[in-house]
């Protein structure tokens, strides 16, 4: 009998708090561990992530590298630890640990000259990598052309979520404001175009920086920096959620998408090449294209015109999510993968 390969999961949390993930990894067959480091996203900045973020992880995968020789895998959640465990691999010429990378996600830079460099740099460093998740078949090709990812390192794995934390269909709820939440890569003068062809009353819940020098009409209740607890309860009792988005071909609003679907609600936001993919519109969303607040304003129409087909596309969402994303599907997957390349055969 193979014994359950042994893993270290790398966060950017602290390890103590919990991980639903963890425990998931841990139910699907593997023999994990956890390591991590505090990462307050609530004060997410350019700089606060070159000079505190990046460092932190740089510590977690050194220390990882230290101990690679305890475990046959390293799974880092989020790709920056991923990343620097690929430089120490390569800088030491040493073909361990194994990595796994489960979220790629790579937001192009304007800078042509930063964006060289960059690619040049990932790639080199992703070269040493095993396996590297990928939210989207067209983004995994996006991905492939422009860093050399190799098809033998490329895995879809779509944005889990933890279905049991929204156990409830709350659902589309007729007569409430329309929400919109998030800071990174987030579209909101394409939505306050959109808010003045509206009479409906819109909540946003984001950062100063991701409105700054932008009108607030009157229909509409910024707050400001009010994340977890808060602004799911906002998103629970709105009629339905609008993700404005920024980038077309780079991840971004994923997880805001995800958790909204769970929730039931009748979703509107942009056409990119991970969203195409999640979202069938007029059948569990609605796909608007880049920079259109008109395209915005005839969903929200639509909306709140019919009911009916408001809630049965809010039902839509969500079963879209409990059939596709759940976090123990994913995590039965990683191992999957993990175990056929230790063992060339799947777990059962």
């Amino acid at each position: 009998m193979k014994k359950s390969p042994r893993v270290l999961l790398l966060v950017d949390w602290l390890p103590e708090r919990g991980s639903l993930l963890f425990e998931s990894l841990r139910k699907a067959g593997l023999d994990c561990d956890i390591m991590g480091t505090n990462f307050d996203k609530s004060k997410w900045t350019p700089v606060n992530k070159i000079i505190s973020h990046w460092p932190r992880c740089l510590w977690v995968s050194l220390k990882a590298f230290c101990r690679r020789n305890n475990y046959d895998y390293v799974i880092a959640w989020q790709q920056t630890m991923g990343t620097f465990l690929g430089l120490l691999k390569l800088i030491t010429f040493s073909n361990f640990p194994k990595v796994f990378i489960l979220m790629a996600i790579i937001v192009e830079r304007q800078n042509p000259l930063l964006e060289w460099f960059r690619r040049k740099f990932i790639s080199l460093c992703w070269g040493k990598v095993n396996h590297i998740g990928f939210l989207s078949n067209a983004y995994m090709r996006l991905i492939q052309e422009r860093f050399n990812v190799q098809e033998s390192q490329s895995v879809l794995l779509t944005s889990p979520i933890i279905i049991e934390k929204i156990p409830d269909f709350s659902g589309y709820k007729a007569g409430s404001y329309l929400y919109s939440v998030g800071r990174s890569l987030r579209d909101y003068r394409t939505l306050m175009a959109a808010v003045q062809s509206c009479t409906h009353q819109f909540v946003v819940v984001t950062s100063n920086a991701a409105i700054k020098g932008l009108v607030i009409p009157d229909n509409v209740t910024v707050y400001r920096n009010t994340f977890g607890e808060e602004s799911d309860r906002l998103m629970q009792q709105a009629a339905a959620v609008i993700i404005p988005l920024s980038q077309i071909n780079s991840p971004t609003g994923e997880l805001t998408l995800i958790e909204a679907m769970c929730y039931g609600k009748p979703i509107v936001i942009t056409r990119t090449v991970i969203t195409q993919e999640y979202i069938v519109h007029g059948q569990n969303g609605f796909l608007v294209p880049w920079k259109n607040p008109d395209a915005i304003v005839e969903a929200v129409n639509i909306i709140f015109s019919d009911p009916e087909k408001a809630d049965f596309i809010g039902r839509m969402a969500r079963q879209t999510v409990v059939e596709n994303h759940a976090m123990d599907a994913f995590s039965r997957k990683v191992s999957d993968i993990i175990v056929n390349d230790l063992y060339g055969a799947k777990s059962s």
